[in-house]
């Protein structure tokens, strides 16, 4: 899997680098094993020195065979906006597998299934 991460309006440490990795990209990589997959990870600080609740985690998965999954958390620290993300982004990619199991296991029409000759 592709990992990109990047910081706006902040330096990556390499103690956020390893909180991402550990906390964030270890938990996703058990739902996209494909090496085609892709995760994008933008830390983003909203206001600059000002303060406030400005941290912003954006996680977008990008997987072959499902639609790109994105999700923004918003917290005063890049921490609990990063544990968020994880369990939102976790949530919305077993809804989206879930949905592609369904749609491929539902079988043959049944108007097709009935015009099928049997010999």
């Amino acid at each position: 899997m592709k990992v990109l991460l990047r910081g706006v309006h902040l330096d990556l440490t390499d103690a956020l680098r390893a909180y991402v990795d550990e906390h964030l990209v270890s938990h996703i990589e058990r739902f996209a094993d494909d090496e085609a997959a892709e995760i994008d990870i933008s830390l983003v600080d909203i206001n600059g020195p000002k303060g406030g609740v400005d941290k912003e985690c954006r996680v977008t998965v990008r997987m072959p065979g499902l639609s790109s999954v994105h999700v923004t958390e918003t917290a005063d620290s890049l921490f609990p906006a990063i544990d968020a993300a994880r369990d939102r982004l976790e949530n919305a990619l077993k809804r989206s597998r879930d949905r592609r199991r369904e749609v491929q296991t539902d079988g043959l029409p049944q108007d097709v299934a009935v015009d099928v000759p049997t010999y």
